[in-house]
């Protein structure tokens, strides 16, 4: 749970303190006066990503060198931690955790579970295959302990052998080392993620059950290879044209997430309207399974919703979100621009203009 955030030359955001309530956070302002900025800043200490941009350098104020991010968070199992963050235009510059360096952005990202609802959520559905990976890696990253070292041992494996296929100079036994670290971590990466999908179907169809008349969705797996086929052999046999694109073309970092209906496959058949439905249903369905199937948390961000679904489906997926108990901060126009699921007693309301961001009690 975030319990204070301080923003320095972030965005439009001089300087700014964010103390939300434990519950709903509803903050609202005019277009372009820092509600997304906000979010933007507490979904990049969670994920080391922005949900609005890949130029990370636009992050730091106009004639500023670096943007700096603290939080005070006090995690699930009930311990407060301090969190920070500095980002200058070329990478991020610090990285702390209860005043110790660390290495990795993972290890603020275990601290700070948070997902994000925004335009750009319909990715998942219509983007390329890299965001729905990103999407089911999310998930496992946040339940299954044995991932993340899996993953590196991945990246490291397809470095070493994208720099060997580069180079154009390698002994046979060489090669054969990184294949083999290849098809062994894939097929461990593949099993546990098949295993999550199986575990994440049934909530899927709930949500779908509550939030739209969508037909049935149907959620499966490309591992990255041909179902069947032995990946230590098919990487043998594509060493040439691997060598002639200079990259790994098979393995558990190829995996496709594929979304289907009766009818085809869902980019094929659902109008905009429905992609943007299901979007929102995959994302509520991965906190479900989060929360309710592995007793975890997340802190929520909902991004302008009532300009991506109608007043019905915002509303649907509002109380969907209220069920699941969890902190939220929710952006809009204005109070009225929301559902009234969005409001109560414990609601805690926020106002922000040109970067100066006040409570209104």
């Amino acid at each position: 749970m975030l319990q204070r955030l301080t923003l320095s030359s972030f965005r439009n955001y001089q300087q700014a303190e964010f103390v939300p309530s434990a519950g709903v956070n509803l903050v609202v302002g005019d277009n372009g006066s820092g509600k997304s900025s906000l979010l933007e800043a507490i979904y990049l200490l969670g994920s080391g990503r922005s949900f609005r941009t890949s130029r990370l350098q636009r992050l730091v104020r106009e004639s500023a060198q670096d943007a700096v991010l603290f939080a005070e968070v006090l995690s699930h199992q009930g311990v407060q931690h301090r969190l920070g963050m500095a980002r200058n235009r070329q990478g991020f510059s610090g990285l702390k955790l209860d005043g110790a360096n660390v290495r990795g952005l993972s290890d603020l990202a275990r601290i700070l579970p948070v997902q994000a609802f925004h335009p750009g959520t319909v990715e998942i559905v219509e983007g390329p295959s890299s965001a729905r990976r990103r999407y089911l890696d999310w998930g496992l990253f946040h339940v299954e302990q044995s991932f993340l070292p899996l993953w590196r041992q991945l990246y490291t494996a397809l470095q070493q052998r994208n720099r060997l296929l580069r180079s154009g100079r390698f002994q046979h036994r060489e090669m054969l080392v990184w294949d083999q670290q290849v098809a062994t971590v894939s097929g461990r990466i593949s099993q546990l993620r098949s295993a999550y999908l199986t575990a994440l179907s049934p909530h899927l169809q709930t949500v779908l059950g509550h939030i739209g008349e969508l037909p049935e969705v149907n959620i499966s797996l490309y591992a990255g290879w041909p179902d069947g086929e032995d990946l230590l052999a098919l990487l043998a046999a594509d060493i040439e044209k691997d060598r002639q694109r200079g990259h790994t073309g098979r393995g558990a970092h190829r995996a496709e997430l594929r979304l289907t209906t009766a009818a085809g496959p869902v980019r094929d058949v659902f109008s905009r309207g429905q992609t943007k439905t299901l979007s929102y249903a995959l994302l509520l369905a991965q906190l479900y399974l989060l929360v309710h199937g592995h007793g975890g948390q997340c802190l929520v961000l909902v991004d302008d919703l009532a300009s991506e679904l109608d007043s019905q489906h915002s509303a649907a997926v509002l109380a969907a979100l209220k069920d699941l108990k969890q902190q939220m901060i929710i952006t809009a126009l204005s109070a009225d621009a929301l559902p009234v699921q969005a409001e109560g007693n414990e609601t805690r309301m926020f106002h922000v203009e040109h970067g100066v961001l006040k409570r209104l009690d």
